[in-house]
């Protein structure tokens, strides 16, 4: 039964493991595809929406149309005028990066340190890069960065037009969910790599990657989704890093844990409600589970702090080098020039603030500091840089919730005099480093479930093979029985469990030569009194016998006319005392040999009936007879031999039960290829030191009988094939069961 329960139990963890892996597989191959979607359309609708109003709105600009026929003051200005009147109420423009530039035809900017027309810079990013025409003032470029970036083309009057570009980053962290954590995308177009995000290294060329046809392609380590835009020669990959098979471990592991938890649990609850002690065997597979199970959590616990430390210095070795190359790139010049700041962030990735040496705020990359609240230095990074002359120093600091490493640099003039504070605060690299940490504890503990699932199935069908032996010692040492017949163990073996098993044959051994001892010795206890009985029982009437022989001599003797008046009653006495010897005899020569077995075929409930009839004469004693009228009783056995049984057990219950009121019941069944006879009374029962000498011959509780009636009755059943027991208990009465087999008469 319990193999079948593992057999199931497998099958059904295996079947909710492929299911729950193939479920969660189809779900992120569909938050694959959303995310490439988002990728390759670049537009805006309600960004479209709103441009159409604002862009009519700005042409019909009573002031704006003014400036131009008249005095124009400066784009600032003009912007400024712009932003308030048609762009601070529109919320979708809060998401955007927006410049503005009002051209004529003799409009020069300045790009790359060289001059160029303003009208023919706008024309050359349209043919250069791939847009679309939304309508006839709006253009939609297509970024190699993949942002979004629209052009607004205003003519004005004068020959005047204004030019306004909306721009608005991704954050692609941001619109991955939690499944598409560990992802990288790239751009390609016309097969040449425009554009990658993440860690995945793609090749230059597109038909260098590993295929190029559109779906889900599945590696080791990785899973790529390709999607190829004929129309556009465009082509987006976006891929997720994770170990394949940690995708059907994680589920197994679950779906495993809980399975053992719940049969732990059924375990407990079924041994404390049937007041059961766990057996050796679960008590050494508990505890080498435990200890496989505390050695997988300090291996854990060590390769943990080991990671953590190992990681925290990297980073923070990385994030040194980091710091000091930026510094290096500071000077007195450049500390306030905000494109140079945010070139050097986006270069290195990170965030950068500069203070004064006051402790002020006067240059950053973060957009919005007011929110996370830098205006001031932390007053130990200031207290350490400052007035302690630190060559660094970093701190753990807390903004808006979110953890970071903040590392503190002064900035020094041509002359090593202080002239501002550089910091950098690390988050991505905090972030980076805690999913790390998780991702390496669920994946060894998804690991180390597997493992004890595999060690618990390993430990118990090395444990059962290995205490197999004790299992059958325990079954067999059940069975041990002074009367002999113990069955000894076959087994090889030269360790503890074959010296054990040796010996316990040894034991069988010696039991059963002390058994026959002992049956031996018994058997010739019982006839030596058996004899002693008999020559008792002989000697009682040979005495008078022989006083009366003594008398008669005397008497012809001494001519005495009295002889043959006492000869008669001699004679008389003599004959009845020969009538008791022969009867002596006859029980002592019944017991002797074995009664003949003559089996013939007969009515077992005939012969039920008959005996029961016969001894059913005494009006105080009710005996009755319970079995089933229509079915088959044949049998093929010694009919005198049953019938002399029954009638031993019938009149033993009648002189059991006495004088007082009594019933006895005989009833017959029929089971399977056996007949069962039961007859019980309500008589004095036998004593309990007593039942084990019921069957023993010579032995009676009755004060008239040689005790030989159930000794000679057990041997006729068993040279049957059957057996006869009983149960007794001491003033309640007695129940004696006899079985036979239906034996068939040999055709």
């Amino acid at each position: 039964m319990r193999k079948i329960y593992i057999i199931l139990t497998t099958i059904a963890l295996i079947a909710v493991t492929v299911f729950a892996y193939q479920r969660n597989e189809k779900r992120e191959d569909v938050e694959m595809r959303r995310f490439a979607e988002i990728i390759a359309d670049e537009t805006d609708l309600e960004f479209e929406k709103a441009a159409d109003k604002f862009i009519d709105d700005i042409k019909n600009d009573s002031l704006i149309n003014l400036w131009c026929k008249e005095e124009l003051p400066s784009d600032d200005s003009i912007f400024a005028y712009i932003k308030s009147q048609y762009f601070n109420d529109i919320d979708i423009l809060k998401q955007y990066i927006i410049t503005f530039v009002l051209c004529d035809g003799d409009t020069y900017l300045n790009v790359n340190e060289s001059q160029i027309k303003c009208h023919d810079m706008f024309s050359g990013i349209i043919e250069e890069n791939s847009h679309t025409q939304i309508s006839e003032n709006l253009v939609h470029i297509d970024d190699a960065t993949t942002d979004i970036y629209y052009l607004v083309t205003i003519s004005l009057p004068e020959s005047h037009t204004a030019f306004i570009e909306f721009y608005k980053e991704l954050d692609f962290k941001g619109l991955a969910t939690e499944r598409l954590k560990n992802f990288s995308f790239g751009v390609y177009k016309n097969n040449i790599l425009d554009y990658k995000f993440g860690n995945f290294l793609y090749p230059n060329n597109f038909n260098n990657f590993i295929s190029q046809d559109d779906g889900i392609i599945k590696g080791k380590k990785y899973k790529h989704l390709i999607i190829n835009d004929l129309e556009n020669s465009k082509t987006i990959i976006v891929t997720i890093e994770c170990e394949r098979w940690l995708r059907f471990v994680a589920p197994f592991s679950i779906i495993f844990f809980v399975l053992l938890l719940a049969y732990l649990l059924y375990v407990y609850f079924f041994n404390s409600s049937n007041n059961q002690r766990l057996s050796f065997h679960s008590k050494m597979q508990i505890t080498i589970l435990l200890t496989l199970a505390f050695s997988f959590f300090i291996v854990g616990l060590v390769s943990f702090l080991f990671l953590e430390n190992n990681i925290t210095k990297k980073n923070e070795i990385t994030q040194y080098k980091q710091a000091i190359i930026i510094r290096n790139r500071l000077d007195s010049n450049n500390l306030t020039d905000n494109d140079f700041l945010k070139d050097l962030g986006e270069t290195f990735l990170c965030d950068i603030n500069i203070y004064d040496v006051d402790g002020k705020l006067i240059n950053t990359t973060i957009k919005n500091p007011d929110y996370f609240d830098y205006l001031y230095i932390d007053e130990t990074a200031f207290q350490n840089i400052v007035e302690e002359n630190a060559g660094y120093f970093m701190q753990t600091e807390y903004y808006a919730d979110d953890r970071c490493y903040s590392y503190y640099f002064p900035v020094l003039d041509k002359n090593n005099e202080l002239v501002a504070i550089l910091n950098i605060p690390y988050f991505d690299s905090k972030s980076d480093y805690d999913d790390r940490i998780s991702n390496f504890i669920l994946n060894y503990i998804n690991i180390i479930v597997v493992l004890l699932g595999i060690s618990s199935i390993i430990v118990i069908l090395v444990t059962r093979k290995t205490l197999k032996p004790l299992k059958i010692i325990e079954k067999q040492m059940g069975k041990i029985s002074l009367e002999g017949g113990n069955e000894q163990i076959d087994f090889k073996g030269s360790d503890e469990i074959g010296a054990l098993v040796e010996q316990y044959n040894k034991m069988c051994r010696q039991l059963e030569i002390a058994a026959n001892k002992i049956v031996r010795n018994e058997r010739e206890s019982a006839w030596r009194e058996m004899a002693r009985q008999v020559a008792h029982e002989i000697k009682n009437p040979l005495t008078p016998m022989r006083l009366n022989i003594e008398y008669l001599q005397m008497l012809w003797d001494r001519k005495d006319p009295k002889f043959e008046e006492s000869l008669k009653e001699t004679l008389d006495s003599l004959l009845q005392q020969i009538e008791t010897l022969t009867k002596i005899a006859t029980a002592f020569s019944d017991y002797a040999k074995m009664p003949e077995n003559t089996p013939t075929n007969f009515d077992l409930s005939e012969l039920v009936k008959n005996t029961v009839k016969l001894y059913d004469t005494q009006q105080n004693i009710c005996i009755t007879t319970t079995y089933d009228e229509n079915a088959d009783w044949n049998i093929f056995a010694d009919k005198n031999n049953l019938g002399r049984v029954l009638g031993n057990i019938i009149k033993n219950a009648i002189q059991a039960i006495g004088n007082q009121d009594g019933r006895i019941e005989v009833t017959l069944n029929s089971l399977e290829e056996k007949y069962i006879i039961k007859i019980s009374d309500n008589g004095c029962g036998v004593k309990e030191e007593d039942k084990t000498k019921v069957f023993f011959p010579n032995f009676t509780t009755k004060s008239s009988g040689m005790g030989v009636g159930l000794s000679v009755s057990q041997d006729i059943i068993q040279g049957m094939g059957g057996n006869i027991s009983f149960e007794s208990e001491e003033r309640k009465g007695t129940v004696f069961t006899i079985d036979i087999p239906k034996l068939k008469e040999k055709q």
